[in-house]
């Protein structure tokens, strides 16, 4: 017992550097894009089941730019990120916006929050657990609000997390309605 309390007392403020360290050698995550150059590898092909039970294949949207908004029902900041999109969907007719929830055992809370509040975009989650789990093609979900953008070919452009104003998101999907027009 003392031998293990004087060990952690000594190795205490190595601990406490190391924690320094590593946090003071990443950047600051509000002022950095979460992905620094376009994944352009994986084509956007995850399959959800919509809050009014419907089945969609994200691949089947090719041709059209895509963002996906992944969110958590019970998260607070998801839930302040509709006051932005209510106005920004309908004023970006050629941009195709899904939600899509990243939690475990998310489809009977998905179906709860859409009704109560009532997105602009349909809202989904993937009843095998690939995407809360970081296995689908969206990667792995650091946190929520996360906003993923795809091309019209379905290759991910950019993605950002966070709460974002509608000129926020207006400048973000600027990339893929430039290349549409």
């Amino acid at each position: 017992m003392i031998g293990r309390r004087l060990l952690s007392r000594s190795l205490a403020p190595l601990l406490v550097l190391a924690v320094v360290a590593v946090g003071c050698s990443r950047g600051s995550s509000s002022s950095q894009p979460t992905t620094a150059e376009p994944v352009r590898t994986v084509r956007l092909d995850l399959g959800i089941r919509l809050s009014d039970g419907r089945w969609l294949e994200l691949a089947d949207l090719r041709g059209t730019p895509v963002l996906v908004f992944v969110f958590a029902t019970f998260d607070a900041v998801s839930q302040a990120s509709l006051k932005s999109l209510r106005p920004f969907v309908p004023q970006h007719p050629g941009l195709v916006v899904i939600g899509v929830a990243a939690q475990p055992r998310a489809a009977p809370l998905v179906e709860a929050w859409a009704y109560a509040l009532d997105p602009p975009f349909v809202v989904g989650a993937d009843p095998y657990g690939k995407v809360e789990n970081g296995e689908s093609v969206l990667g792995k979900i650091e946190a929520v609000p996360t906003y993923v953008l795809y091309n019209a070919e379905g290759f991910e452009i950019d993605r950002t997390t966070g709460l974002l104003s509608e000129g926020d998101l207006a400048k973000f999907v600027r990339p893929v309605e430039a290349s549409t027009n």
